[in-house]
């Protein structure tokens, strides 16, 4: 068994010997190589060229050794199947990695050849062959191309910095495989007995030490070749930014170009138009054909003569997967036909925009050019929803096609049932392509709006100031137009015409609401003027006081300014008859909303002509003391004698009860009780109290103050003294009381009158 096998791993161990350049060309990579792959220093491209299909040869020799019948009986003591799968792996990996580094090669002499192209195509322009002025379809050509080649840069710039991030892994992978490669050789040179083993694993390390080299390699010229195409990419831009310039500052926009625009949508919704209907036919013969499947599945689940359901079989199984592809085939059509005739509508945008372009560029009235951006605008953002919707429709049907895929590879590919899957699959991907046409069309036609709108924007803030400045004007007086004319609400009118009664629809604009509220208010500040002097008149020759004069007005006001309201309405020709669609909602919102009001006002109205209350009035209410000070129409203002001043609804003055204190005069009688000691004379004391009262200025001699002998308290005389106090403007009732204390103190420390609990200072305990 030993000699067969050394007889099929000979081949292998030379196919693993020979050398490799691929470490020393990669920046980066550990400059310490694998030693069964060091390479040449240089090597010319048609050298790599016949070394990798040398190796590819002979990977393909070795693996078809690994492949002979009875392979896994002969392999050394110690490796197993695994080991020779892994082995399989790697041979199989470093031929397909070769032909992709092949592949790149190719591409790699393409792309040098068309970056020197672009470098003098960049050199030699000087400007374009024909003379100005340009087709703005040209300058529109340019900037699609500008955009894609802005697209291809992003995408070779994405893949570099993947390729550099890729690059430390296949490093780490070599190193880890080098260390392998000196582990085993260690391990064989202390037991040489296990000679074919070692050998076994000395050439699977180097055969994925290969692979690791020919990865890194394909990476590298992949690198380069990236390179050299942004290099190519970015030379382009280059020049088609130079092109763009030279042709915008000489273009122009004729009404043929708009022509020729509107004959190739025609032809292309034409092409489509066949295409769809080519289409429709497809779908009546695929749903002649789910006809049929479907009554096959029928006959084959069509119960036995004995009532009995068939069970499920393959040709069961296989014949409901067929109703389900031919379904799927019917959908995708029908898809595929509406997507079409979505293709058509957007079609028909192409010249439509192309016109609004034309008038916003050339057009000289202010209002055309703003009807166009307007229509533009719209137009722009119809095409950004339907580029989502798009892409959700893209979305949706790759989801489909990855489970289908999912359940293919589940199936064997002699299996009858692989049949009918891989055609759900196809009428998947048409569904896809055709979605990706669509999408493809929303996008061109959104980006070159874009790039219309932003030059026209560009141009705004570019434009000279007085040019600016009449846009502004013109601006300014066309939305203050929109926002006069704007039509508020619409009625129907009668009117007679010849006897009969005609019905005409009347608009009632913002601008009629603004002239009625003028008209109001002209004729509101009139009539207060007036009301305000008569107001004066009246007061003056004293037919009424002040508050009740003023809530009078107030209530005259209203009332006026109802009459003005209608007068209003009736001069500019509005009826009250569009309000009564309002009646039953404002009715009942008014009763509830204005309840409590009208409730306070009318109280208002009570109090004054009542005049049980008064301005000057001072009442207790609700446990409020103070004076009044104003009866207003919805409340009254209550001033208290700390200075606050509190607003009490009109109401309260009726439904709770009120203390007025100078209804009938504005006298008050106050009480001050006193208490003296024991064995003090009651006449003296009362002397004494009485002739105080008598002394202060503020309290009245008719009524005569009174002082009487209250009581006999545990400890004391007690007596009360009682005055009257008027109120007004310079009498404080509790700074009469304070004064009359201190002149009582002064009056029993002359008399020597002591109080309770006290002691006199002239005696001794």
């Amino acid at each position: 068994m030993k000699n067969s096998f050394q007889r099929w791993l000979a081949p292998l161990l030379v196919l693993l010997a020979f050398p490799s350049q691929v470490k020393a060309q990669i920046p980066g990579l550990p400059t310490k190589a694998v030693a069964t792959e060091q390479a040449p220093t240089s090597e010319k491209p048609e050298e790599t060229e016949a070394r990798l299909q040398l190796w590819i040869k002979e990977a393909r020799d070795a693996l078809a050794r690994l492949n002979e019948p009875g392979a896994e009986t002969q392999l050394p003591t110690g490796v197993d199947s695994g080991a020779l799968a892994d082995h399989r792996r790697f041979l199989e990996q470093t031929i397909l990695t070769a032909n992709r580094h092949l592949k790149v090669l190719a591409s790699m002499g393409e792309a040098r050849k068309a970056l020197d192209a672009a470098r003098t195509a960049d050199a030699q322009w000087t400007g374009f062959s024909e003379k100005p002025p340009f087709s703005i379809l040209m300058l529109d050509e340019l900037i699609n191309q500008q955009d894609a080649i802005k697209d291809k840069l992003a995408s070779y710039q994405s893949s570099l910095e993947l390729f550099g991030r890729t690059l430390s892994g296949i490093q780490e992978e070599a190193r880890l495989a080098e260390e392998s490669i000196r582990r085993t050789a260690t391990e064989a040179a202390r037991n040489p007995s296990d000679d074919s083993a070692t050998k076994w694993r000395i050439t699977t390390d180097r055969a994925k030490s290969r692979v690791l080299a020919l990865r890194a390699t394909s990476l590298q010229s992949n690198v380069s070749l990236l390179q050299d195409q942004a290099e190519t990419a970015r030379i382009q831009l280059s020049l088609l930014n130079r092109q763009i310039s030279a042709a915008k500052k000489h273009s122009t926009f004729n009404e043929e170009e708009v022509t020729q625009v509107r004959k190739a949508a025609a032809d292309r919704q034409a092409m489509l138009r066949k295409e769809i209907a080519a289409t429709r036919k497809l779908q009546q013969d695929a749903i002649a054909t789910r006809t049929r499947l479907q009554a096959a599945l029928d006959s084959l689940l069509k119960p036995t003569t004995e009532g009995v359901s068939p069970q499920p079989t393959p040709d069961i199984s296989i014949a409901t997967l067929k109703v389900e592809a031919a379904e799927t085939r019917v959908e995708a059509l029908q898809f595929i036909a509406e997507t079409l005739e979505s293709l058509s509508q957007l079609e028909s945008f192409w010249p439509d925009n192309y016109q609004y372009r034309k008038t916003l560029t050339e057009h000289k009235s202010y209002n055309a050019k703003e009807d166009a951006l307007r229509s533009l605008r719209l137009n722009y953002n119809r095409l950004t929803a339907w580029d989502v919707v798009a892409a959700n429709e893209l979305a949706a049907i790759n989801a489909d096609i990855s489970k289908q895929e999912s359940r293919a590879t589940s199936i064997a590919a002699e299996d009858l049932r692989l049949v009918p899957i891989n055609d759900q699959r196809a009428a998947l991907w048409d569904k896809l392509a055709v979605e990706q046409r669509l999408a493809q069309s929303v996008s061109s036609q959104r980006r070159m709006l874009k790039h219309w709108l932003a030059e026209w924007d560009q141009s705004k803030t570019s434009a000279p100031l007085t040019e600016t400045l009449s846009t502004a004007a013109s601006s300014t007086w066309r939305y203050a137009k929109q926002i006069w004319t704007f039509v508020v609400f619409q009625y129907d009118d009668t009117v007679m015409i010849g006897g009969l009664p005609i019905t005409e629809k009347r608009s009632v604009t913002l601008g009629d609401f603004f002239v009625a509220l003028f008209s109001f208010g002209i004729a509101y500040y009139i009539s207060n003027r007036i009301k305000d002097r008569l107001q004066a008149a009246v007061v003056g020759r004293g037919y009424l006081a002040e508050a009740q004069a003023r809530t009078l007005s107030n209530w005259l006001m209203i009332l006026v300014g109802f009459l003005l309201a209608v007068a209003t309405l009736h001069y500019l020709k509005i009826p009250l008859t569009i309000f009564a669609f309002l009646g039953g909602a404002l009715i009942i919102g008014l009763g509830f909303g204005t309840q409590t009001l009208i409730k306070n006002f009318i109280s208002g109205i009570i109090v004054l002509f009542e005049r049980k209350i008064r301005v000057g009035d001072i009442v207790d209410v609700g446990g409020i003391s103070g004076t009044i000070t104003e009866i207003n129409t919805r409340s009254s203002v209550l001033h208290g004698d700390d200075g606050k001043e509190t607003l009490v609804p009109n109401s309260l003055f009726l439904e709770n009860r009120v203390t007025n204190l100078t209804l009938a005069n504005r006298r008050v009688r106050r009480t001050l009780k006193v208490h003296v000691a024991l064995g003090s004379s009651p006449q003296e004391v009362s002397e004494i109290l009485k002739a105080c009262a008598e002394r202060h200025g503020l309290i009245l001699k008719e009524p005569a103050p009174i002082v009487t002998f209250e009581d006999f308290a545990e400890n004391a005389f007690e007596f009360a003294i009682y005055y009257w106090t008027e109120f007004n403007d310079k009498t404080n009732t509790n700074v009469v009381a304070s004064d009359m204390r201190f002149m009582i103190e002064k009056g029993f420390a002359e008399a020597g009158i002591r109080f309770p609990n006290t002691t006199p200072s002239n005696l001794t305990p």
